[in-house]
């Protein structure tokens, strides 16, 4: 967007205590909906318990290994926009910036976030044109955005101290899948406190955290707008909206009324996957299986067998295709 510059506009920051992916991905999409950005920017912070979450155009099962997620109690979860899958964990922090439509700008806000933190901890963070941020060939931030007609935000990721290894294992689902939907571009990843634990000249600074990074982004995100963020403080409610008067608003539970059960949903988070195909060989056959909607819809080309109709899951259709009565399917 061409509108890059702040037009005298006040701003709040929004600071979540919840850590549960779909209950912070509720809200963040709820105050899309419902806040108007004309004369207020907003800048939510949440962290979630480990998890992954899938861009809204991917496959979960080529961006997931969703078994490795199953085993280790890691939610799976959908968000509305567009991108590359992503790991959550409590060394992570995400920031979504929210702003009216004209104004969306991902460069503006990645420039502020690493000039921040290169500032403060003397970092070398540098966004690319894809709106991540990379410390030398090293990503640490991945972004994506959402627009519509009253509002947009631009969410990204922050590795602060995240479980590297655990994120490696979890992003890499089947890729042998073929369909449309939307791939994630694989990147070698790290942390800030990996890149600062290899320098020496970081020795001698402040211990850096999760907290102390949330701080210091919401402090200077509201010296944009020259507030001050010690001011005005409040707890979010049922009532609480963009009208009032804190500038930091502080949420311990996000409300019923905002939660949405569907984007728990087998529906929304596996459902959503484009139509795709997958070869499964057997004894020297190959047999294709068709899934859309999440649902076997056929084996080569019978749609008579009865893994058409469930939910789709390897280890089930490559037991089914090992068994005896398979001789009908062609």
């Amino acid at each position: 967007m061409a509108a890059c510059a702040r037009q005298g506009k006040r701003a709040k920051v929004i600071l979540s205590n919840v850590t549960n992916v779909y209950s912070n991905l509720a809200l963040e999409h709820w105050i899309l909906n419902n806040w108007r950005f004309s004369k207020f920017d907003c800048l939510f912070v949440y962290r979630n318990e480990p998890c992954v979450v899938v861009g809204r155009f991917q496959n979960t099962w080529r961006e997931v290994n969703v078994s490795r997620a199953l085993r280790q109690g890691v939610n799976i979860a959908r968000r509305v926009s567009g991108g590359g899958t992503v790991y959550h964990d409590l060394g992570n922090v995400n920031f979504s910036f929210f702003t009216d439509k004209p104004s969306h700008c991902p460069a503006k806000n990645l420039q502020f976030l690493s000039k921040t933190l290169n500032d403060r901890y003397r970092l070398a963070i540098d966004p690319n044109k894809r709106h991540d941020l990379f410390i030398g060939d090293k990503k640490i931030s991945g972004s994506a955005s959402r627009i519509i007609r009253t509002g947009s935000f631009h969410h990204c990721t922050l590795l602060v101290n995240s479980d590297l290894v655990k994120l490696s294992g979890l992003l890499h689902g089947d890729k042998t899948l073929k369909g449309t939907a939307t791939a994630s571009v694989p990147s070698p990843t790290t942390s800030i406190l990996s890149v600062m634990s290899r320098d020496l000249t970081h020795q001698t600074r402040d211990v850096i955290s999760t907290s102390h990074i949330i701080d210091l982004v919401a402090e200077n995100y509201l010296s944009l707008y020259r507030q001050n963020p010690s001011v005005n403080v409040d707890l979010w409610s049922e009532e609480c909206n963009q009208d009032t008067e804190s500038d930091v608003i502080l949420v311990d539970k996000v409300p019923d009324k905002i939660l949405d059960p569907h984007h728990e949903s087998f529906e929304w988070i596996f459902g959503k996957s484009p139509k795709f195909s997958k070869e499964f060989e057997v004894s020297g056959n190959v047999y294709t299986v068709n899934v859309e909607k999440g649902l076997v819809r056929g084996v080569n080309d019978t749609e008579n067998c009865e893994v058409v109709g469930q939910r789709y899951d390897p280890e089930v259709i490559y037991q089914f295709l090992t068994q005896d009565h398979i001789e009908n399917i062609s």
